[in-house]
């Protein structure tokens, strides 16, 4: 039995709208029911948002650093989105720690990380940013003995 041309063009369209509007549904997470934990690898904290960086997919993650810290050139296996949430980090690329480099990105600031270059950040006071991407994502320091996690 042929289905009506109009019959088939409408079931289409069922379909499309109903898929649309999962996709409209909202996820939602107040600052409040984050969960930052230690980050092994840059000993700042971190708190997932969506997805897990260390897995293949898209991923948000808030990230902490307290006044001072200091995060020793690194890379990425993948590009970052970084967006300062609250104070001012002073971000670099190069694969040697020099003050002198750094640019000042304060609350609101934009930055795109792109794969595979050296760089490095530092907090001069407790400062909070937001990181996107696509996982599989992973910090290769530049040199080992930077890393904490050989510590």
């Amino acid at each position: 039995m042929r289905i009506p041309r109009i019959t088939r063009i409408a079931a289409l369209a069922a379909a499309a709208c109903s898929s649309t509007l999962a996709f409209a549904q909202a996820v939602g997470i107040t600052a409040d029911e984050l969960k930052f934990t230690r980050n092994p690898a840059t000993g700042s904290e971190l708190a997932p948002v969506l997805g897990d960086g260390r897995n293949p997919g898209p991923f948000i993650a808030r990230v902490r650093y307290p006044a001072g810290h200091k995060s020793m050139p690194h890379s990425h296996p993948a590009d970052t989105q970084i967006t300062v949430m609250s104070g001012t980090m002073r971000y670099a690329e190069g694969s040697t720690f020099d003050e002198t480099k750094f640019k000042d990105y304060p609350a609101g600031s934009f930055l795109l990380v792109r794969a595979n270059v050296p760089h490095y950040e530092m907090a001069s006071g407790a400062m909070e940013f937001q990181a996107y991407g696509t996982g599989p994502q992973a910090f290769i320091f530049v040199d080992p003995k930077h890393d904490p996690r050989n510590r």
